[in-house]
């Protein structure tokens, strides 16, 4: 079992189960335990100033630093806090995928924020991919980058009939679907090598190594600063330090455009702009956001090679979603050919508590084996043939290697917050991305980083996405205040209300 297990870790302001010290390494932080970075600043004194202060290291963290550093007008010093090793969160931890919604949300999006809206989160995810391609292609980025096809597997009729609601209303608002392929029943057995497949929707998306795409453009960020003259200062990063608190400066005469100071476990850096890249952390150390984002725990499984060999069990060429309407479960089989699976929120014989205890912990330091043997059990039953058996749960044995587990921010809308924080001139959000970050932050970074130097929002990326002062007020009256409802019944009454 692969543990991450600091050299005398600090202790964590909110306790051993918020940001744990030792935790299960994810498939992705296996590979890039010899970069550099890992634990990059963990013992340096921290500035006492940096134009902006970028707090967590994740895809969302560094992706609008790049996008700073690459804009007309760049800022002298950007620093980037991260409160354990770098890229320790959802980006270092999730299942692998690059894959856009083709139109299949498209129904529940129009719901939530009317058609037009719904019709530019879906265009949004392919705008994301293409720039996901672009930067590793331009940067030669060695991280399983692998353009493929991907396939929802309809295993029940009720995902069947909403599948066939929301591409019919999807094409009806205008959406171009000429890129979705659909297998019937007889064609998608064949195709998802599944026998109990009932149709499948096949369209291009990607599959990688979220980790070492996030320390790559970490890499390219230093780059960058050096190539701009600005190497000692222009870009910093320091692991293991937990940002506590973002409060008003005491300004004085010559430094009154640092009006934020940002409070650490090592001390305190002053500030100008200040940008929470925090995703499920977010409400620790801003307030407000307080049941706008929920924390969620999320699991992935990781498969050996199938236990009766390749050739009776070849591989699994695209990447797949294995959906019912109320649960889903991503495969994705990697160049090697193991195989990452991703666990699903619920599933059938699921204990309550196990339910509950999902929504609003921190704790990623292990995975559930109830939640993982689910998994790894309808996998096997799902796709059958492969010699994988979930009986005895023994990691190393049976195909199984092991299970690791991460931190989502959800939302009540179902969308991230990006933009400026209501009320708080300088400070920014990048946050809350429901799970479904890789297909979205290569778009929201970009538009966050012209936000702050001056420019626009981007017309292509959603105004659902937006921070305003409109929106936060919206959610507040619909949910209520912190404490007065339950973020997971509400999820769930979502659920049921929208069939999603």
């Amino acid at each position: 079992m692969p543990v991450a297990v600091p050299p005398n870790p600090p202790i964590s302001p909110w306790g051993e189960k918020v940001f744990p010290p030792t935790w299960k390494l994810s498939e992705w932080q296996r590979t890039t335990r010899d970069d550099p970075l890992v634990n990059m600043g963990r013992d340096d004194a921290l500035p006492e100033r940096s134009e902006v202060v970028i707090i967590g290291s994740g895809l969302a963290g560094t992706k609008t630093a790049h996008s700073l550093l690459t804009s007309p007008n760049p800022p002298k010093s950007i620093t980037i806090i991260e409160a354990r090793e770098a890229c320790s969160g959802a980006s270092g931890r999730n299942a692998g995928h690059c894959r856009p919604d083709a139109f299949r949300g498209f129904t529940a999006f129009s719901k939530i924020h009317g058609k037009e809206e719904a019709g530019k989160i879906i265009k949004s995810e392919g705008i994301t991919l293409a720039s996901v391609k672009e930067f590793v292609e331009e940067h030669s980025v060695e991280c399983e980058f692998t353009p493929r096809q991907t396939l929802d597997v309809i295993l029940n009729e009720d995902f069947k009939q909403y599948c066939a609601m929301a591409y019919d209303e999807a094409k009806e608002y205008g959406l171009d679907l000429s890129h979705i392929k659909y297998h019937d029943q007889e064609d998608a057995k064949k195709v998802t090598r599944s026998p109990h497949a009932l149709g499948a929707y096949e369209w291009p998306a990607a599959s990688l190594n979220p980790a070492k795409l996030c320390y790559a453009i970490h890499h390219v960020n230093f780059s960058l600063a050096k190539t701009q003259g600005r190497e000692q200062n222009g870009y910093k990063l320091f692991t293991w330090t937990p940002v506590t608190a973002v409060v008003e400066a005491e300004s004085s005469a010559d430094d009154e455009e640092y009006k934020w100071e940002v409070k650490t476990t090592r001390g305190n850096v002053l500030a100008q702009k200040v940008v929470f890249a925090t995703n499920g952390y977010t409400s620790l150390v801003l307030p407000e956001l307080d049941g706008l984002i929920t924390s969620m725990k999320a699991e992935a499984i990781k498969l050996n090679l199938p236990p009766v060999g390749l050739d009776e069990f070849p591989r699994i060429e695209p990447t797949m979603s294995l959906r019912y309407l109320d649960r889903f479960y991503s495969v994705m089989q990697r160049p090697d050919n193991s195989i990452v699976l991703a666990a699903p929120r619920k599933w059938p014989g699921q204990f309550e508590a196990t339910a509950k205890s999902l929504y609003g912990t921190y704790d990623d330091s292990d995975s559930l084996r109830e939640r993982a043997q689910n998994a790894y059990g309808s996998f096997a039953k799902i796709v059958p043939n492969g010699g994988y058996s979930a009986e005895r749960m023994v990691e190393g044995e049976d195909g199984l290697d092991y299970a690791w587990s991460g931190i989502l921010g959800l939302t009540p809308d179902s969308v991230p917050f990006v933009g400026p924080v209501p009320e708080k001139e300088g400070q920014y959000i990048i946050a809350g991305f429901n799970g479904h970050g890789m297909a979205r932050i290569f778009h929201c970074a970009p538009t966050l980083a012209a936000i702050m130097t001056g420019g626009e929002w981007d017309p292509t990326l959603p105004l659902a996405f937006k921070s305003s002062p409109e929106r936060f007020a919206s959610l507040r009256e619909k949910i209520g205040k912190s404490g007065e409802v339950s973020i997971h019944k509400e999820l769930e009454e979502k659920a049921n209300n929208l069939k999603i």
